[in-house]
């Protein structure tokens, strides 16, 4: 087990310098539109690479995962990304019946198999703890209810089985509810985060998980106009739109809000992501302040200096490379 963390780690620091070399948590997905889309279809961004999962999975094709020390596990997000990069393959060979097809709706389909009810509603369980955040298993992401109606209303649209689009309707509320209620959602600076992390301790507003939560509220919105989910989603837009600048740290950008007013800046391919996932919200919501931060960063990252700055920062003080 600490020869895989050393490997992930020097992969992390391998990746400022050959990007190419990321290894499957840490490839790079690209933004893949390039105007406001009008309906329903491809995701936004390239999750081919997630396609390739190079771990377990059960008799059924479901990948497991593994945590630390634990067994292997279901974890929804690993089971959605892997999803949504079959859906990829899907859209790129334009063959919606083929083998691809079949798995996509496979991960679909465990998806509603696993959906935990409690009193706010629907949700898939992360089980496992996380000391850092004071995190509990089993516990409820946003990025997770996210990337679930992601998948469930494209599940929706290949098969026109109404138990997807419901289900993936009921996941919108945990969004409206704060994380003290059980729900997913904190405060920063008085605009609400849906929170990948919902600490109970304090606000993490981790950035690509906060990103990943809205394209899932986007999809509802511009497939069945949901108004829950319009709500939502300019709720969502709102917040970003004024803490985005939190994030910037002048010469790169920032992982989390967790330790704010700290420094903590984001790996590599954490930094791309975000400047990728922004220049897809540009292309959704229209929003100039997305585009100007999105060019930022990609900016950032094609300097040496800055590179070097984010991993001298990292390692002496962060002493992690998240």
């Amino acid at each position: 087990m600490k020869l895989l963390k050393y490997k992930n780690y020097f992969n992390k620091i391998s990746v400022f310098y050959k990007p190419d070399s990321a290894n499957y948590w840490n490839s790079i997905t690209s933004c893949c539109i390039d105007k406001k889309p009008n309906k329903l279809g491809r995701y936004y961004m390239d999750f081919i690479s997630k396609s390739k999962y190079f771990g377990q999975f059960d008799e059924r094709g479901i990948p497991l995962y593994l945590h630390g020390n634990s067994k292997i596990f279901y974890h929804p997000i690993v089971i959605c990304q892997y999803a949504l990069g079959l859906f990829e393959r899907i859209y790129k060979d334009e063959n919606y019946e083929g083998d691809n097809s079949k798995k996509f709706i496979q991960q679909a389909n465990w998806l509603l198999e696993n959906a935990i009810y409690n009193e706010i509603g629907l949700g898939w369980n992360i089980n496992y703890d996380i000391s850092d955040y004071c995190l509990k298993a089993p516990w409820i992401s946003a990025m997770a209810q996210g990337e679930a109606i992601s998948v469930l209303t494209r599940a929706h649209l290949l098969t026109g089985i109404d138990k997807f689009l419901i289900t993936a309707q009921e996941a919108l509320n945990q969004f409206e509810y704060s994380v003290t209620e059980g729900g997913i959602v904190n405060k920063f600076e008085s605009y609400s985060i849906y929170e990948e992390y919902p600490s109970p301790t304090k606000t993490v507003a981790v950035l690509n998980g906060f990103i990943f939560s809205i394209f899932g509220l986007y999809d509802l919105v511009i497939y069945i106009g949901d108004k829950r989910a319009t709500k939502l989603f300019n709720m969502g837009i709102e917040s970003l739109s004024n803490i985005i600048k939190y994030y910037d740290i002048g010469y790169w950008s920032q992982y989390y809000l967790f330790d704010f007013p700290k420094k903590y800046p984001a790996s590599y391919t954490y930094h791309i992501l975000c400047a990728e996932q922004l220049k897809a919200l540009y292309h959704i919501t229209e929003k100039e302040i997305f585009l100007k931060y999105s060019e930022k960063w990609f900016g950032q990252s094609k300097k040496s200096i800055n590179k070097l700055r984010t991993l001298y920062t990292k390692i002496l003080f962060a002493h992690k490379l998240k």
